[in-house]
């Protein structure tokens, strides 16, 4: 058969359509590209956003149109929390949820051989307990990293985010299963491993033994010592003295750290129902950069949430660049029903949401340029990725964009020396250190 993905929403969605990939390929299956014709078109969705829950159904109804005998299935966020929409509005064949996903090879062969298959429809992931469900790591067709999904599901419920109803509670993988499928991604010839899961900061809150976010990664960075590993995003919480002591010394750990933020302001925080304060997040950044120098600490940054007043605001934009954040990733905030903060009181109108995203999105822009210009001068470790007008694009260890020009050699998937000579929109410009 010829099996067609789309992917939307997290870097957990890209891991788990990347494992259904490698299990349809098992079974001699052929992956093809999403616009063309397909056998059976797998769309993984996302449900964070009312947004994303449209994108999801109209990637839905694009599949039909290149094939309309083809076998739609629909599996991800959105088909667990809407699995009569799935399939009434979406004409999905075939619903799965977020758990399960290894079963989807069997259904599509059940649905093109001509076998009814076995009812597929999610039971509502709040109410569920089930086990971390292990899936082949490895990387998107073409990709020069890899993901490991280390975790899944979230209990932090904050008020803006319907993921821990789509999700579940959160269960981890054993830290020898992690470790093992870091080994075998080496072997596999990655460059690069990206340590992922719905909130990695719970890591090991389920298991017996209740191994540590700091324990997770010693393991996986010695597993696959000649690899970089980079982790995903951390809660403010999860950055103290112990788990910089085990980390620090880790060689091949990525000096990237992704600490969510989603408010400069005290108030709003705790509208969200976030577990920490402004001084609290300002204590972690500080002792990163204090075991890391130079490190980037990239965050998420949500604007006009409900209550949100300009002086909320403004005391958010104050706090970035305070904090001198390597990138911040904006966002208006997005009213989801079924959420706490989807009634709150004093909700602000789409067009202040624009003007403040507006506004943060020029603070963000200024602080990715002042610490991409720290790296003038620098000598750094690139991870090369693909050809692009003219230029061989990569990322360093800090997850610096950078550009060489088009040398005799294909770059694609070497580690090399590059040293920086120039700094343009968002990317970092230099020339390759000669190998000695």
């Amino acid at each position: 058969m010829k099996i067609a993905f789309y992917t939307l929403g997290c870097k957990t969605n890209q891991f788990e359509t990347q494992a259904l990939e490698t299990l349809f390929q098992q079974r001699g299956h052929e992956i093809v590209d999403f616009d063309g014709f397909a056998d059976v078109y797998v769309v993984n969705t996302c449900t964070v956003t009312a947004l994303s829950d449209k994108k999801s159904r109209n990637a839905a109804r694009r599949c039909k149109k290149h094939n309309p005998d083809a076998t739609l299935i629909l599996c991800g966020c959105y088909s667990q929390m809407e699995p009569e929409a799935a399939r009434q509005m979406c004409g999905a064949d075939i619903v799965v949820g977020t758990g399960n996903k290894g079963r989807v090879v069997d259904l599509a062969e059940q649905a093109r051989q001509g076998r009814q298959p076995a009812p597929a429809d999610p039971i509502p992931a709040q109410k569920e307990e089930r086990p971390f469900e292990l899936l082949p790591a490895g990387g998107l067709k073409g990709r020069t990293r890899a993901l490991l999904k280390v975790q899944d599901g979230c209990q932090n419920f904050c008020t803006y985010c319907i993921i821990p109803y789509a999700r579940g509670r959160c269960r981890s993988i054993p830290l020898d299963q992690a470790a093992k499928q870091a080994a075998a991604l080496e072997q596999q010839g990655y460059c690069e491993i990206v340590v992922t899961g719905i909130e990695v900061s719970s890591y090991g809150l389920d298991l017996p033994d209740h191994p540590s976010p700091a324990e997770l990664l010693k393991a996986v960075c010695q597993a696959a010592p000649r690899t970089r590993i980079r982790v995903g995003s951390l809660e403010p919480r999860t950055i103290t003295p112990e788990f910089l002591q085990t980390v620090s010394s880790l060689p091949n750990l990525c000096p990237h750290f992704h600490l969510s933020l989603q408010s400069g302001c005290d108030s709003t925080l705790k509208r969200m129902n976030r577990k920490y304060t402004t001084e609290r997040y300002a204590q972690s950044v500080a002792w990163l950069r204090q075991a890391f120098p130079g490190c980037a600490v990239t965050t998420d940054l949500i604007v006009g949430f409900p209550g949100e007043t300009e002086a909320d605001f403004q005391q958010s934009l104050d706090f970035i660049r305070q904090q001198q954040l390597a990138q911040v990733h904006v966002f208006p905030y997005s009213r989801r029903k079924g959420t706490p903060a989807y009634s709150m009181p004093d909700q602000v109108s789409k067009a202040e949401k624009e003007e403040r995203a507006r506004l943060a999105g020029m603070a963000a822009a200024t602080l990715r340029r002042k610490f991409l210009e720290s790296k003038m001068n620098q000598t750094l470790s690139v991870l090369f990725e693909r050809p692009k007008y003219g230029e061989f694009i990569g990322f360093s260890p800090e997850y610096c964009d950078v550009h060489v020009p088009i040398p005799a050699e294909d770059l694609h998937n070497q580690v090399r020396q590059v040293q920086i000579i120039g700094c343009g929109m968002g990317y970092l410009t230099g020339r390759l250190v000669e190998k000695p």
